[in-house]
């Protein structure tokens, strides 16, 4: 009789094992799925120009200070702002940038510069839509960096 019951047990045991592994099974696919963190929305990009940007080599290195009044100051490097190679003002309609200097070596005031831009909390892309400065036009496709 022990041989015999010994059998059923295991046929239960076994049995259960499988039940127990449907369920498991069954309760892990039916599990929600995990719901996308969500990012806290980015500032606007009048809030974000407001700031220093520096470009790095190879690119060759420049630095820009944008103000919340509209005005630009652009320096051979972060420590060239203190003493402008050119001032203008700017004005940016969501991610579109245009650039006037109206002093200094780089351009001359009557030529303005129309730039797509990317900003986020790490800096500025331009993408040149149309410029007649020269020097300015070399912005094409550059990264500037926020001067931390």
């Amino acid at each position: 009789m022990r041989a015999g019951s010994t059998c059923r047990t295991r046929d239960i045991v076994t049995a259960m094992r499988g039940t127990l592994l449907l369920v498991g099974v069954f309760v892990v696919g039916c599990a929600e799925p995990e719901k996308p963190k969500i990012m806290p929305p980015k500032r606007p990009n009048n809030e974000l120009i407001v700031d220093q940007f520096e470009r790095h080599p190879p690119q060759g290195t420049m630095a820009l200070r944008f103000r919340a009044s509209g005005d630009v100051e652009v320096g051979k490097d972060k420590a060239g702002l203190e003493k402008p190679l050119a001032t203008g003002k700017y004005e940016l309609e969501k991610d579109q940038m245009t650039l006037t200097f109206e002093s200094g070596e780089l351009c001359t005031p009557e030529q303005k510069g129309v730039y797509k831009v990317v900003l986020s909390k790490l800096g500025i892309r331009f993408t040149k839509v149309e410029d007649e400065c020269e020097a300015r036009a070399r912005w094409d496709g550059s990264t500037f960096w926020r001067i931390k």
